[in-house]
């Protein structure tokens, strides 16, 4: 049996598609490419606090061997008014662009979603919590929902955490 493609029917072009991870932080969908997650924890009880450091890097902890900084982003972001640490709580620990591992906190890890990245609108001041420079773009859901692209590289470059 042949399949055929109508080329009338709206098709997602896979070319110009990659998966994300989506979370929440407050009120908002955000979402990291897939590729740079390693793997995502449930908030770790075991956290070695850091002295004279900003509130929301909540310290360090050892995945697997490896030394992880543990950055708690709705404090940085101001998502939300008095962050909780409850079973819903997790950490997204991604990799950068040179190799360091670092754990932010996020309210809920979503799922993972394929997003036609050709489709992505620019954020502006207005549209989110986060300052746009920290931002991709967005996209809108099929349920007319808002999610938005976090550029995790600037989130967690090495002169935010030298601030």
């Amino acid at each position: 049996m042949e399949e055929r493609i109508d080329e009338t029917s709206s098709t997602i072009d896979y070319a110009n598609t990659s998966e994300f991870m989506t979370f929440e932080l407050g009120a908002m969908k955000y979402a990291i490419e897939l590729p740079k997650i390693r793997e995502i924890l449930t908030y770790p009880d075991n956290i070695t606090q850091l002295p004279n450091t900003t509130k929301w890097v909540k310290g360090l902890i050892n995945l697997r061997g490896e030394v992880v900084p543990i950055l708690d982003i709705r404090i940085k972001f101001n998502t939300t008014d008095n962050p909780v640490y409850d079973e819903n709580t997790s950490v997204i620990a991604v990799i950068t662009e040179d190799n360091r591992m670092i754990g932010i906190i996020v309210d809920l890890v979503d799922d993972v979603q394929r997003l036609d990245t050709s489709a992505l609108a620019p954020v502006s001041e207005m549209g989110s919590a986060i300052p746009s420079k920290y931002l991709k773009g967005y996209v809108r859901l099929d349920n007319n929902q808002m999610l938005v692209i976090m550029d995790i590289e600037k989130v967690v470059s090495k002169e935010e955490l030298q601030h």
